[in-house]
């Protein structure tokens, strides 16, 4: 149930023999540094090292089902705590980091992303199509092309996408995973990224590693996430609404106008953002087209979701909210 961590320490020293590079950043204009930094990619983590108020931290950032598996697909058990311990001396062997081999677990936590896999039933869009009527205090993100819906603010993010399909983009991954073009793509990732060490704190009021080591709290943490969004399916509804309209707007004078409008989304995921609410359909076609056209493009609307919809509601926030909980 973790996934991406980002641990930070000042109790370390570099070896003569390590793998760091320098990196300066100047103003182009004057030639002033602006900001310097040493890194290490080790191809499973990454080492920055900064000055924080005069003193030097040391960053370290991987994935935890990367360490252990080498793809991202599987999951991280419970008791897999030591193994990863292990997995992160091995890195920081190979950057030339020095640290007590017992300061791992206490090492303070600036990020970390709580994950769970979830087996669907049903194609994955039909799921992201719902969730995308979410929110989570600000707008979120959709991209169709890689099956992703993100959902963020200041400090935090919660995302849903294919697994399967992210996996199958990495050459490295699909070999390391077993997969292959022909896997069904059935998994939905759900993550919840608290994204530095103040939101960590006050959050999960945690601090360390082995404090954040936690399934029960990664559980809660993407439950909560999770019935939050649920929750303000109205508020995403009318941003919908509102970027619709003026759409529909700027197109009006165009021929063929709303097939235009609906060609860009398709009419299935059109109904499925929309929550198949053919009253508020109705609202969003009369801003833009009289009552005679409108009722028109309401009426092939709903012969097409009478000709597709299935025999009986799937429920799938329910069933998506059933697994997270299992």
């Amino acid at each position: 149930m973790l996934d991406t961590v980002k641990l930070f320490t000042k109790e370390f020293d570099i070896s003569k023999a390590n793998n760091f590079q320098h990196s300066i950043t100047t103003n182009f204009a004057t030639g002033e540094v602006k900001s310097e930094k040493l890194f290490c990619n080790t191809g499973t983590g990454h080492f920055d090292i900064m000055n924080n108020g005069g003193e030097r931290q040391l960053f370290f950032t991987a994935s935890v089902p990367k360490l252990l598996y080498g793809n991202s697909l599987r999951e991280a058990q419970e008791q897999d705590i030591d193994r990863t311990l292990q997995a992160m001396d091995v890195q920081f062997r190979k950057a030339g980091v020095v640290v007590d081999k017992e300061a791992y677990g206490s090492m303070p936590v600036s990020r970390i992303d709580y994950c769970r896999n979830v087996p669907v039933q049903h194609s994955i869009v039909d799921y992201l199509a719902l969730l995308r009527n979410c929110s989570f205090g600000r707008r979120n993100r959709t991209s169709w092309k890689t099956e992703t819906v993100l959902f963020f603010n200041g400090s935090q993010e919660f995302t849903a996408y294919n697994k399967v399909l992210e996996v199958k983009s990495s050459p490295v991954q699909s070999l390391a995973a077993g997969v292959n073009a022909s896997t069904p793509e059935n998994i939905l990732r759900f993550e919840s990224r608290l994204k530095n060490a103040e939101t960590v704190k006050r959050t999960l009021h945690r601090r360390t590693f082995l404090e954040c080591w936690n399934f029960q709290l990664a559980k809660e943490k993407l439950l909560s996430d999770f019935d939050t969004i649920v929750q303000n399916v109205g508020q995403q509804l009318e941003l919908n609404f509102m970027e619709d309209s003026e759409k529909l707007l700027s197109l009006r004078d165009k021929r063929n106008s709303f097939f235009l409008f609906i060609s860009e989304k398709g009419i299935p995921l059109f109904l499925a953002q929309y929550n198949n609410d053919f009253e508020l359909i109705k609202k969003l076609l009369l801003t833009a087209y009289q009552r005679r056209q409108a009722f028109y493009y309401l009426k092939q609307l709903k012969q097409f979701y009478a000709e597709h919809r299935t025999p009986q509601d799937r429920h799938l926030l329910q069933e998506l909210r059933e697994k997270l909980a299992s």
